[in-house]
């Protein structure tokens, strides 16, 4: 496998994400720096916890004894103390609450999905279905679109094509005549000196005075 390139080394241009949202820009930074949330996120709401009693300082020991002579100290339950214990269990009796309309809504929302959720299911898949079938249409159109195209093609090339041969053997034709004037140019130049020659050879036997001679 190839080694991955380094993405500062693509050239891509620095983007200023959320520049305009303060709060996603220090989220951004907070998680950038690999700090935690503050304030964390306080899951204790989520716990079914009964309230913690009191410190012995704040509290009033009980001595019983028991039958066999053995001394047992109690201490007093937060609901017995008062106020703070009292307030201890409404915290808690609140949090006990939220958390059975929680279960509650659970519950409520497995009944809906066990009553309607196979309705559900079943209306979203003829939707999909529905969907698919548009977009297989959709393909088989464009297909057809793609054969007529290719057919015209194939027929304005096959017209082309006999232009295209007639003009070839024309090419062909006037390549070969333009040849055959060339060698007769050239075998006419070859003549040219030995007629001049003869010319002048004529002239003096004639007592003539030759033409004058073309600089070219």
């Amino acid at each position: 496998m190839p080694k991955p390139r380094d993405p500062t080394s693509l050239g891509f241009p620095d983007m200023d994400l959320f520049s305009s949202n303060t709060l996603i820009q220090q989220e951004l930074d907070r998680v950038r720096k690999g700090k935690p949330m503050d304030p964390a996120l306080d899951l204790s709401r989520y716990q079914l916890d009964p309230p913690a009693s009191t410190s012995s300082s704040s509290t009033t020991s009980n001595s019983t004894t028991t039958a066999n002579g053995s001394t047992e100290t109690i201490t007093p339950s937060a609901s017995e103390e008062l106020p703070e214990g009292r307030a201890l269990w409404l915290k808690a009796l609140d949090n006990a609450n939220a958390q059975l309309e929680h279960q509650n809504q659970r519950v409520l929302n497995l009944e809906l999905v066990q009553k309607f959720g196979g309705n559900a299911w079943n209306i979203h898949n003829y939707q999909l279905e529905y969907d698919v079938s548009l977009l297989r249409k959709a393909v088989d159109e464009k297909k057809a679109e793609i054969m007529e195209l290719n057919k015209l093609r194939k027929r304005d090339q096959m017209d082309v094509a006999e232009s295209l041969q007639r003009l070839e053997a024309k090419w062909a034709e006037m390549i070969s005549s333009t040849l055959q004037v060339e060698v007769a140019s050239a075998s006419l130049q070859a003549e040219l000196p030995q007629l001049k020659a003869y010319e002048i050879q004529l002239c003096k036997e004639l007592g003539v005075t030759p033409p004058a001679q073309d600089s070219q």
